[in-house]
């Protein structure tokens, strides 16, 4: 009589040592979404002494690039109980994803920490932005102008940097808050809510976005001081998609933002 062979999926437990597996709610929601691309949390990055941060995307396991003349500031901190990046004292400095993370179509959903000095202040914030392999600036993917900017006071949105077409929500207030951007490059329409996944502010852009080869991603704004500043980002979920093409897209959304509103305490 013929023999069976079965092979059984066998998982080997993790080197001693190895960092603990961290995942929440948000993280399971964002990880069933096809068109997820990279996820930076601050809670799995780690502090370098004398040279700033260290980490990885957790989606995709590359290493996230700290960049600037002040790279070495970037810090981590606990806002409200949570844990976020930020650059200690004013700096050129940013976290960049890995290369081709900047898509033509795109949802960035973030936590950010709005502090309450960048709120009322006069300059820009540059929570995302956008820089080609040289990098040269591409986009301000989300920025948030304080109270008393002479340009636009009191905002928070982002563009695709092709004549300065903003999509702009008024900030969240209090420790955290959710921001959305999504663009749909095929209508060339970019939205922009916060805390909540209903009800978009939305502008259309004038021409189509076609980033270059290689460019991506950054968490800050590395070539001035209009970095992220006196702020802090937690999570960040990037798609190379826009979920508000499609109802599926929106639902999932929604479930995303109402995890991450439940798990940063948020009302």
């Amino acid at each position: 009589m013929a023999g069976q062979m079965i092979v059984l999926p066998i998982t080997v437990a993790a080197a001693a040592g190895a960092p603990r597996v961290n995942m929440n709610i948000p993280d399971a929601i964002a990880g069933k979404v096809a068109s997820l691309k990279h996820v930076v949390s601050a809670r799995s990055l780690v502090t370098v002494p004398g040279n700033g941060v260290s980490g990885r995307c957790r989606a995709t396991g590359l290493p996230l690039i700290p960049k600037g003349a002040s790279a070495a500031n970037l810090a981590l901190y606990e806002i409200a109980g949570k844990a976020a990046l930020g650059i200690n004292g004013s700096g050129s400095a940013g976290l960049g994803l890995p290369a081709d993370s900047l898509t033509s179509s795109f949802t960035f959903v973030m936590a950010i920490n709005l502090n309450s000095a960048d709120a009322l202040g006069t300059y820009p914030i540059n929570f995302l932005s956008a820089f080609d392999t040289a990098g040269t600036y591409l986009s301000g993917l989300t920025r948030a102008y304080g109270l008393a900017s002479s340009t636009y006071a009191n905002k928070i949105g982002a563009n695709t940097g092709t004549t300065g077409t903003w999509a702009f929500a008024t900030p969240p207030t209090g420790s955290w808050g959710v921001v959305v951007v999504d663009y749909n490059n095929a209508t060339r329409v970019l939205s922009v809510s916060v805390n909540q996944a209903a009800t978009f502010v939305a502008a259309t852009m004038p021409a189509s976005y076609v980033p270059p080869a290689g460019a991506y991603v950054e968490i800050g704004y590395h070539i001035d001081a209009s970095s992220i500043r006196n702020s802090k980002m937690g999570d960040l979920y990037t798609f190379n998609d826009s979920l508000l093409r499609t109802e599926l897209g929106k639902a999932q959304l929604a479930d995303l933002v109402a995890a991450m509103k439940a798990d940063y305490g948020i009302a």
